[in-house]
Formats: C-alpha cells, sequence, structure tokens
C-alpha cells in the first residue's frame, strides 16, 4: 500500500494525560495496542520514528511537563533510538524543528498515528500535506472523544472520529488501517 520503504511513523501525543482528556467516551479503545504493533514493525525494520509529545503552556492542564500526566503512555513508549519532539501547539510543526528530523530521514512519506483525530493529528497532517508529504493515517490507531457542539448537539466518539477521518480522506492523506500498514 505504501510505495515508499521507509516512511517516517509519527507518533503523536500518546501521552498519559488522554486518560484524564475528557469525561466523554473514547473511540478506538485499542489505539494504543494497534500503535505498538506498527511501533514494533518499525524498530524490527530499522524504519525512522519520531514521538511527538505536547507540553501544555497552562500549569493546569494534564499535559503540562509538571503533571504525571506529561509522561509517555509505557505500550509506545519512545525507545533509546526514536526521535522525540516537544509541541506547545496542536501542530506538531510549529516551533518544533519536526520538518527538519524528517528530512533528515530522506522520506517524504509518513505515516501518522496518535490522539487525537480531530485535533494535533488534524492540525499537524494538513500542515503535512502543505509540505509536500505523502500521508497515511491508520484509522484504528488514532481517537476522538464525543463532543458537545456550540450548537448544543452531541456527537458520540464513533462520529467525530468518522467525521474528522473523512474531512482528511484524499485530500490531505490516505485513511487506511493497521494491518494494511503493517501488510497482513
Amino acid at each position: 500500500m505504501i510505495e515508499d520503504n521507509n516512511p517516517v511513523l509519527l507518533v503523536i501525543d500518546v501521552q498519559e494525560a488522554i486518560d484524564s482528556y475528557s469525561e466523554m467516551e473514547r473511540s478506538n479503545p485499542q489505539a494504543e495496542e494497534n500503535i505498538a504493533q506498527i511501533l514494533c514493525k518499525w524498530r524490527a525494520e530499522k524504519r525512522p520514528i519520531i514521538h511527538v509529545r505536547h507540553s501544555s503552556k497552562y500549569r493546569d492542564s494534564p499535559y503540562h511537563r509538571s503533571s504525571p500526566g506529561f509522561a509517555f503512555k509505557k505500550a509506545v513508549a519512545p525507545e533509546e533510538d526514536d526521535v522525540v519532539v516537544t509541541k506547545s501547539e496542536n501542530c506538531a510543526f510549529l516551533n518544533t524543528g519536526l520538518k527538519n528530523h524528517i528530512d533528515g530521514c530522506g522520506s517524504k512519506t509518513l505515516v501518522v498515528c496518535g490522539v487525537l483525530v480531530n485535533n494535533s493529528i488534524d492540525a499537524t497532517i494538513r500542515v503535512a500535506a502543505g509540505l509536500g508529504y505523502s500521508v497515511y493515517l491508520p484509522q484504528d490507531a488514532t481517537a476522538a472523544f464525543g463532543m458537545r457542539a456550540l450548537n448544543g448537539k452531541y456527537y458520540a466518539s464513533d462520529d467525530v472520529h468518522w467525521l474528522s477521518l473523512s474531512n482528511l480522506d484524499g485530500e490531505y492523506c490516505t485513511v487506511t488501517t493497521v494491518a494494511q500498514v503493517l501488510g497482513i
């Protein structure tokens, strides 16, 4: 499915803080397990891996560096050879040097996973596409939370998830699955 033989894996915001992000239900509770499968294959094939972590500017945020939520989830934590980029905005390209890290890998193809598909994943993929990268987004390696819209209507997590994916697919990325990314 992916034509590039050395795509960069970008794992976004998979930190302990996601467990306290919202009181609403979350889609894809197995996302971390699925991301771990991709990481395993990338490491076995010695492909480039970049972890992005969010460092909130707000002290009361579970993503603030002083919070226990700032830590990466153990199942998908970086290993010694993985690159770690820290961001303080929704887009992983803003003020982080991420583009230089990706370009240093010699690839124009990204596989993006993590949380949340309607927030940092969306913002990062849109910029990546604008920078000329070919982006693949395995839908089962990301998640969304239910949310209440400004008009008061409630949207379940699966609805938020699939609407966000549908909005990105075709123009900004190719939505795929973990099985397709792994070639199984």
